[in-house]
């Protein structure tokens, strides 16, 4: 289940303990624990699915990579129906919730009214995570 369908209750607790041993139980990817550490989280969740998968997530950072803001979902299925990585529409949804499960990525709705990708990382991040699971 993903953490954001819990209904959280949350007590100020505080421990004095530094933010590493305080913050050691949170999901990894909600500890912001730099760039570093997203690129590793990234890395680690993107080495666990197909090769397919990971060259669908490659396929979204394609054009950001290349300074352009946002991927319709459309243009991204068509790009990865083109490259034999999906088969339908419902495999590329099964990639993308895998993906926002893990908070690789966010679905936003233009001012256009497409549903457009957003990688909630830094340019930098991203050339390091894709040079990772390329090896």
């Amino acid at each position: 289940m993903v953490h954001t369908q819990f209904n959280w209750c949350w007590y100020h607790v505080p421990t004095f303990a530094p933010y590493k041993v305080e913050g050691i139980f949170f999901p990894l990817i909600l500890a912001h624990g730099g760039t570093t550490q997203s690129v590793k989280t990234a890395s680690i969740v993107l080495q666990s699915l197909t090769p397919n998968a990971q060259n669908v997530f490659k396929n979204i950072n394609w054009p950001i990579q290349m300074k352009k803001a946002r991927m319709p979902i459309h243009n991204l299925y068509t790009s990865c129906r083109e490259r034999f990585l999906v088969s339908s529409q419902v495999t590329l949804n099964s990639h993308l919730t895998e993906f926002k499960d893990h908070e690789l990525v966010k679905i936003r709705r233009h001012s256009d009214g497409q549903d457009c990708l957003h990688v909630p990382m830094t340019t930098e991040a991203l050339e390091k995570l894709v040079l990772e699971i390329s090896q």
